[in-house]
């Protein structure tokens, strides 16, 4: 059958592309996302962080989405920047993350506006859905820009979760900040990475498999200001994919950062494509 030929060849592109600028080492991943997790949170009041959730708010609402009264489960949920509005607007959210400095900051949140959140600490791509008791359970899951979400398993297990809509995001195009590409091509010795589409995949299998994805493509510059010897650090965590650089070359990476920050702090750049969907999991 047509249909399947297409969807297992999908699946086999889909795997051999996983791994493409990702950290595979879950202990990894979560220090790679503690460290970040300081910055992250404080940036979730910001403008353009609110105005991106804004935007996904309303397009759930277009998709026929009520948080009052729903039960939503935020996977990846990071410091809380979906899973604190949904919890104001009436949701029952469980918000899952495997970073612990990531729920400890949400906790804050949480504690601090007295909302009813369920916070739970663990990997997504070895949870049990059933041991956890999530399947068929929610009348929305969201996986918005997160990593926990990563291949067809981990894709179908989201979906196994709902019994109404998904929400899901990622990059359809991202240029890397310009010391990502001069570390990879004068330090490493690599060719820049340009393309992150984490979109492509789970869209056209959504296609080939008969459901009709709502998609919104967005782009923006994402500028930010940090701290050259936190950003550098972060770098050697995120370029490395979870490979142990030597000391030789992770002394030229952190020596790349300071003197690209004379003043202490590296300015950030990176021009961003992102693609967001909705869909029903009854809706082929």
């Amino acid at each position: 059958m047509q249909q399947k030929d297409d969807i297992d060849n999908l699946i086999e592109c889909w795997k051999k592309a996983t791994g493409n600028g990702l950290i595979q080492d879950e202990g990894r991943m979560a220090e790679f996302w503690n460290k970040r997790s300081g910055n992250y949170a404080n940036n979730i009041e910001k403008d353009n962080r609110k105005k991106r959730t804004d935007e996904i708010l309303e397009f759930l609402e277009e998709a026929g989405f009520n948080p009052e009264g729903s039960r939503v489960l935020d996977i990846g949920c990071g410091p809380g920047t979906l899973t604190l509005p949904l919890s104001k607007l009436g949701a029952e959210v469980t918000a899952l993350d495997i970073s612990s400095g990531m729920l400890d900051r949400l906790k804050d949140s949480v504690k601090k506006e007295s909302l009813p959140v369920d916070i739970i600490e663990c990997s997504w791509w070895t949870a049990d859905i059933d041991d956890l008791g999530f399947r068929n359970e929610y009348d929305l899951v969201i996986a918005s820009m997160t990593p926990g979400v990563k291949d067809i398993e981990s894709f179908d297990k989201m979906m196994a979760c709902s019994k109404n809509l998904c929400y899901y995001s990622n990059f359809l195009r991202r240029e890397e900040d310009r010391a990502y590409r001069d570390i990879r091509s004068s330090i490493l010795g690599e060719k820049s990475e340009n393309n992150m589409n984490g979109i492509i995949y789970p869209f056209m299998y959504l296609y080939l498999s008969g459901y009709k994805p709502s998609l919104r493509v967005n782009h923006s510059e994402w500028k930010e200001e940090l701290n050259w010897k936190e950003t550098a650090e972060q770098a050697i965590g995120f370029i490395g994919r979870g490979l142990d650089f030597d000391e030789e070359t992770k002394q030229k990476i952190m020596d790349y950062y300071q003197n690209a920050s004379p003043d202490g702090i590296y300015r950030s750049e990176s021009d961003v494509y992102t693609g967001m969907m909705v869909w029903e999991v009854n809706g082929k």
